[in-house]
């Protein structure tokens, strides 16, 4: 590694009988993945009355959630990396779409399968739609897991004109029985309800009857283009002997989309299973997200995809392999992970001496006694391309119990793990690997209610809701996660909470993490189907980022339904998730609204070491000064410019006596206030 940043935390744990669990493990027997292959409807449930008491515990720490509409089923939230929520900045709007339930929306439903997108102007605060995006009941197929976000064309400013994008799988469906899943389905429209069209493309080939079933990952907006990506599942059901990513690009012809559905196809090196002839990738099991994912620079040319399993060359446990391009997606390369790096180890270690308060903890000889070192076990992850190019890439990760490489058998001793809750990290990653981080430990495991229905939406051990938000420079990350807080890293998460934790790319920043919802009485802690947005929203006037957040399963949901695939669900906007920003944009003139009486300059040079000048103008008289703050935000430099007239001011900054590193200036002006970043040698 050319420099790995150790960044380690103190981190209390349960010790004592609680940490003598920790020693236990067990081998992996996990379910695979089922096909739906029938459903049956009921009545939607009504509209949730809460009652005044229940009301404000809903809304308790300003976290409101807002109906948005009613879904079909759960599938549209059931997978934890689909993109169902986004947000645009250009047009400061809001979408949501999922699978519509027919009977809620006859004049805009087909069928069971017609997708709609929902849109709100206001922040999130009301919604309108839905605007049917894609509807395949005349081709006998069924949409049924999905993404859908916004796509602004170039230089629209009016949201009408905006389009809804869906990418999804869509099985045969003839006679209304669900067949093969070897279908890609995509579609789109205007938010006015202009230029709509779907469309589906098959995969007739040999063995390649579920390519179309994990068509519904990555979808976003870069530049002018629509990008997202397919996993290519070769072989049986659940029992693939070899796997893909299908890099997908859609290129926007002025009314819809052009998808070229082989941009690249990138070769994915899994060790395969000798007792059955099976690729090792645990997104097969239902306990998994998909373990897979791909993400990219603002404009697209850089990228980062990857997928957890067993790499090959049988050094590595379940982990990323991940690859890089840097031309847009036109070739890959692929980056070492090397986790058993002695620096890495010694984050994972957290600096203690006893096993019991490492982070993950030490692997097992074949004489099952503690080792020096810990084979980390990735559950599940997510990312994004920060504004340097790297992936800042998140993970759930605990670890194997045995260690397969030195002692065990290495695909007898690969399934076996340790029971206890593991840790999210922070990876940073560029050529290689550059950095690791904490970011917290979790206090449950699976998914599970403690109450009634526990195999209805929770027992099939969905995990923590994994996600990652980031800024519009791309410099500041927020991370959002389902816990049970009060669980002693053993228990089911039963009652989950959202929680989040923030990160500067710039200044190397973190917030501690925080529980957005903790405080309320269940059954209301009731946060299993969140999603995420891909880009927050800034907040000028209180230097806040919002991040767009959708929950789906309601209590009543939760409660009167009997069928997850075929029972509707409410569907809600979780406004609250907040963050102060670590790094305040630097706002210009244009985003007051034409309110602002100032615009200011870069400060020139930039670096400098002994002064530097700020110009800045006023378009009317005002009380004129500047402020500059260290990192911890500590004011350590000030010019006063007292009440200035229209017109043009120079502002010096004197770095005598400043220590190098890097700063932000506020410029002050009346009631307005612009921040910038500066770096002094």
């Amino acid at each position: 590694m050319k420099k790995l940043l150790l960044l380690l935390v103190a981190v209390c744990f349960v010790i004592g009988a609680n940490a003598q669990k920790t020693t236990k493990s067990v081998k992996m027997n996990h379910k695979k993945l089922l096909l739906d292959s029938e459903y049956q409807r009921q009545a939607p449930p009504p509209a949730i009355n809460y009652s005044d008491d229940v009301k404000a515990s809903v809304e308790s720490k300003d976290i409101v959630r807002v109906d948005v509409g009613i879904a079909f089923s759960q599938r549209s939230f059931r997978r934890e990396d689909c993109r169902v929520i986004s947000y645009n900045k250009d047009l400061d709007l809001i979408s949501m779409s999922f699978i519509l339930d027919e009977e809620t929306y006859p004049s805009i439903a087909l069928s069971d399968g017609s997708v709609g997108i929902f849109y709100s102007a206001d922040q999130g605060q009301t919604w309108t739609g839905p605007v049917l995006l894609s509807d395949l009941t005349p081709d006998e197929k069924r949409n049924y897991y999905l993404s859908g976000v916004l796509y602004n064309p170039s230089g629209n400013s009016v949201v009408e004109d905006a389009y809804g994008v869906y990418q999804g799988s869509a099985p045969d469906n003839a006679g209304g029985t669900l067949g093969d899943w070897d279908n890609q389905a995509f579609g789109s429209s205007t938010l006015g309800g202009a230029n709509y069209f779907t469309e589906y493309f098959e995969n007739t080939e040999v063995n390649h009857e579920h390519d179309g079933y994990f068509n519904q990952f990555g979808l976003t907006q870069k530049e002018d283009f629509m990008k997202c990506f397919n996993i290519w599942a070769e072989g049986p059901w659940a029992g693939f002997t070899d796997l893909k990513m299908e890099d997908i690009h859609g290129t926007f012809n002025g009314t819809g989309f052009d998808w070229n559905l082989e941009h690249s196809v990138i070769e994915i090196p899994f060790n395969i299973d000798p007792a059955d002839g099976e690729a090792m990738w645990p997104g097969k099991w239902t306990w998994s997200d998909v373990a897979a994912d791909m993400v990219w620079s603002d404009d697209g040319m850089i990228g980062y995809t990857w997928m957890v399993g067993a790499h090959d060359n049988m050094e590595t446990g379940w982990w990323p392999m991940i690859f890089k391009t840097t031309d847009g997606g036109n070739d890959w390369d692929e980056v070492e992970l090397d986790l058993f790096d002695d620096e890495v180890q010694d984050v994972f270690q957290n600096g203690a001496t006893s096993p019991y308060n490492w982070l993950i903890f030490p692997c097992q000889d074949i004489n099952e006694e503690f080792l020096d070192f810990t084979i980390p076990y990735f559950r599940a992850s997510t990312g994004a391309v920060d504004a340097e190019g790297n992936l800042q890439l998140f993970a759930d990760v605990t670890s194997h119990s045995r260690d397969f490489i030195n002692e065990w058998e290495y695909y007898e001793g690969i399934g076996w793990v340790y029971t206890r809750a593991g840790c999210i990290f922070k990876f940073t990653v560029g050529d290689e690997l550059i950095d690791v981080m904490l970011v917290d430990s979790l206090m449950s495991n699976q998914a599970q209610s403690q109450l009634g229905n526990d195999s209805l939406y929770c027992d099939d051990g969905w995990l923590h809701r994994l996600h990652v938000t980031k800024d519009e420079r791309s410099e500041e990350f927020f991370v959002t996660w389902n816990d049970s807080p009060d669980g002693n890293r053993f228990v089911y998460n039963f009652a989950p909470d959202i929680k989040g934790w923030s990160y500067n790319i710039t200044t190397g920043v973190n917030t501690d993490p925080v529980c957005f919802t903790c405080g309320t009485t269940l059954p209301y802690e009731h946060y299993w189907y969140i999603a995420a947005s891909e880009y927050a929203f800034y907040n000028s006037v209180d230097t806040t980022f919002t991040v767009p957040m959708v929950n789906a399963v309601t209590i009543d949901d939760f409660y009167s339904n009997s069928s997850a695939s075929a029972d509707p669900i409410h569907v809600q906007y979780v406004d609250g998730i907040t963050f102060d920003a670590i790094v305040p944009i630097s706002v210009g003139v244009d985003e007051f609204s034409g309110q602002s009486n100032i615009s200011v300059s870069q400060n020139f040079p930039n670096p400098f070491t002994n002064t530097s000048i700020v110009s800045v103008n006023l378009t009317k008289a005002a009380d004129l000064s500047l402020e500059v703050f260290n990192l911890t935000g500590q004011k350590v430099y000030e010019v006063s410019n007292g009440h200035s007239n229209a017109g043009t001011h120079n502002l010096v900054i004197n770095a005598e006596n400043l220590s190098s590193g890097i700063y932000f200036y506020t410029v002050n002006a009346g009631n307005n206030a612009i921040t910038k970043k500066m770096i002094i040698y």
